[in-house]
């Protein structure tokens, strides 16, 4: 009967949100979650369970910043200056007076290669993107030997090369939530721009059948996660091989089609349990900005129409902050210089909200983006 009625309690408080949006406290929606969970472990009768998950008190969070302004994997300078621009409106700041203690170390400095910029093997600039993502990795590697969490600020997304190889050092059999409206698992011999930004997760999947030879400046980069754990959110462009790809791995994937039946809670929940059903393994989230509308974030490389809102990119952050595992987050292709200064602030702003929902449980509320809410 306690775990019926929980069950129930929790539906209704849950509906509720939905219903309301952000009208709830977050100690409303954070409890009607932990009342969820109580009632499935209270019908498993794993009680052990129960008091290790849901009673502890979230500790405080400690988060190392990186910024990683590469550029290298797609044609376009403005990444680079993406770390820089959250920086600007105090995203430090926003994390340590919601109760983060707080260190950033700097951008990382990359050495361009010389007469890289030809294609090798299908890809442009390889060496340079894959000198820069081993300094990323080492520097993600060391910040979590530190017990900090990690924050990388890119770049473009073939950062996600250096970032989650660092994580997987550390932490082995993590899972990776890739929110995305690509799917980046292009090969050097599929893909038909030889932008690396598009290829980082077929260097990263244990069971790619890897066909290409190695690629000049990536030799270091090893294949570090199982497909069973990367779970994609967000998809709407996908290219003919990847579609083949992700069918042949089985890769879990929820694109937007998906998650405008299901709901966000829903797709994000479910993607969770895939990727860590015993709920014990470090996350990665790997967090595109062009996984949310383009009316919404508009200051990005490769825009791709009736994305995630505002609202459903805060709830993937409520989740992921909830399961208390998130270990790493990237936040790339934000590219400052593909609009106007004013809507390329806004764009900062949005994801400087969800960062801070990401890591906190909290957000920062800033004026310019509460019309997004509706």
């Amino acid at each position: 009967m306690i775990g019926i009625s929980l069950e129930t309690l929790s539906r209704i408080l849950l509906r509720t949100s939905r219903q309301l949006d952000l009208k709830l406290s977050p100690a409303v929606l954070f409890a009607a979650e932990r009342l969820w969970r109580l009632s499935r472990l209270l019908k498993s009768g794993d009680k052990r369970k129960f008091r290790y998950k849901v009673l502890r008190r979230p500790p405080t969070q400690n988060i190392g910043i990186i910024g990683a302004p590469l550029v290298h994997g797609q044609p376009h300078q403005g990444p680079g200056a993406a770390p820089d621009l959250l920086r600007g409106l105090r995203l430090a700041d926003v994390l340590r007076s919601k109760g983060a203690n707080v260190k950033d170390y700097g951008n990382l400095e990359f050495k361009v290669v010389p007469n890289d910029f030809a294609v090798v093997l299908g890809c442009y600039n390889a060496r340079t993107v894959g000198n820069a993502n081993k300094q990323i990795s080492q520097k993600v590697a060391h910040i979590l030997k530190n017990g900090e969490s990690v924050l990388v600020l890119g770049g473009d997304h073939s950062v996600g090369l250096g970032s989650v190889s660092g994580h997987a050092s550390i932490r082995e059999n993590l899972a990776l939530l890739w929110v995305d409206a690509h799917a980046d698992i292009n090969t050097p011999l599929t893909s038909t721009s030889g932008n690396l930004h598009g290829m980082p997760l077929s260097f990263l999947v244990k069971e790619f059948p890897h066909l290409s030879p190695p690629v000049p400046g990536l030799e270091w980069c090893k294949p570090c996660v199982s497909s069973r754990n990367i779970a994609y959110i967000g998809l709407r462009s996908i290219d003919f091989r990847e579609k083949s790809f992700l069918r042949t791995l089985g890769i879990c994937n929820f694109t937007m089609e998906d998650i405008r039946e299901l709901g966000i809670d829903t797709a994000v929940t479910n993607a969770l349990d895939r990727i860590d059903p015993e709920g014990n393994r470090s996350i990665h989230l790997s967090f595109d900005v062009d996984a949310l509308d383009p009316q919404i974030i508009p200051s990005t490389g490769t825009p791709v129409p009736n994305g995630l809102d505002f609202r459903e990119a805060l709830r993937i952050a409520r989740i992921v902050h909830n399961t208390r595992r998130m270990s790493v987050m990237d936040v790339v292709e934000l590219n400052p210089l593909l609009s106007t200064p004013s809507r390329a602030i806004k764009s900062a702003q949005v994801m400087v909200e969800i960062i801070s929902r990401t890591f906190t449980g909290k957000r920062m509320r800033y004026p310019s983006v509460q019309d997004f809410e509706v």
